[in-house]
Parts: structure tokens; C-alpha cells; sequence
């Protein structure tokens, strides 16, 4: 059975916490932690206060690398590749793929070729809601520390990075082989 859950970003990243809640806007978990630091966790708590799932920063740097516990028992590690749109993050352990475009905000995570979760980001106001479709509700606390992960300030950085437009040649000016104008010294 399939259930959609959201997360509010902008909330998670100014307060440290926020709740999960289903599309009838009933608290189904509550996410709290930060990033940063290695050590540094993000919980994900039942309504009775339980911790279901944990994620752990184990390194620092452009990609960096979390473990990822579920009833306190070790589930996996990240391993974290992006490219100028495209993330991809493989959990060892439970063998899932994660594979989206980090531009549009829209992910979907695999086992196989059995669809786990999709994962879509949309602007709300000044909000930003991360809205989670999950096919199987036990692993709805997993997938929200996924979505947690991808929300990560080096792949936040990374998303917002803009190659400079390249510039024009000057009108009525055409350019011969071999020349390189707008290099040479005038």
C-alpha cells in the first residue's frame, strides 16, 4: 500500500526539526537533527517519541558519506555521486538507488527494478515541501532520511551552481578558422 508523505525544508533547516505528515495533514513522524559535522544525525521519531531511523555523517567534503541505522540496527552507508544535474546515491546494505535531477528536484529510488519511493520538491510561498511517495509504509522512515540527505548543503551548493554564459561574437563581425580574437592582445 502506497501512502504520500511531506516534509517542509525551509522548516527542517531553520528549526532542526519538522514534522512528516500524510496528505490529510495528520503527524506521522517527526524529523530532528542537522548536518555539518561528522557525528552530526538526523532522527526520525514515531508519534510515541520511538526512534525509527537514524542517518550519521561519517565524512565531510562535496560528497559525503552516511550511515544510515533503522531500529538501531546498521542498514547501510551512502555512496553519493552528482554531476551538473544528475544525483545518484547507491545505500550499500539495502542495495537502493536513488537517481534524480538535481535541478527539478525529482528522484526516485530503486531496488532492482522494484520502485521503492519518488521524491518531488515543490515551492510553496517561501516554503520549500519535499513530497515523498512511498510503496511500502515501513520504509517510510528510510526515505524520509533520504530525502533528508538530498537536502544536504553540498548538494544544495551544488544544484544552484551555474556554468557563466559563453560570450557572443560582436555584430557584423564574423570568425575566420584559426582565429582566436579574443585571446590575442589588441
Amino acid at each position: 500500500m502506497s501512502r504520500k508523505i511531506q516534509i517542509n525544508l525551509s522548516e527542517l533547516d531553520h528549526t532542526r526539526s519538522c514534522r512528516i505528515i500524510d496528505e490529510y495533514k495528520d503527524t506521522k513522524y517527526l524529523i530532528v537533527g542537522k548536518w555539518g559535522l561528522i557525528s552530526d544525525t538526523f532522527s526520525v521519531y514515531s508519534i510515541a517519541g520511538d526512534v525509527l531511523a537514524e542517518a550519521r555523517q561519517q565524512s565531510l567534503g562535496v560528497t559525503p558519506r552516511f550511515d544510515l541505522f533503522c531500529f538501531n540496527q546498521f542498514v547501510g552507508s551512502s555512496v553519493l555521486h552528482f554531476s551538473l544535474h544528475y544525483t545518484t546515491l547507491f545505500i550499500n546494505g539495502i542495495n537502493w538507488l536513488v537517481v534524480g535531477n538535481q535541478e527539478k528536484q525529482s528522484y526516485t529510488i530503486t531496488h532492482g527494478r522494484q520502485k521503492i519511493a519518488t521524491i518531488k520538491s515543490y515551492a510553496q510561498a517561501d516554503q520549500i515541501i519535499r513530497i515523498m511517495t512511498v510503496e511500502n509504509i515501513n520504509h517510510e522512515p528510510i526515505v524520509a532520511l533520504i530525502a533528508a540527505i538530498l537536502n544536504h548543503p553540498s548538494l544544495v551548493h551544488a544544484s544552484k551552481l551555474k556554468l557563466p554564459s559563453l560570450e557572443k561574437y560582436p555584430k557584423g563581425v564574423k570568425p575566420q578558422w584559426g582565429e582566436f580574437h579574443l585571446f590575442k592582445k589588441q
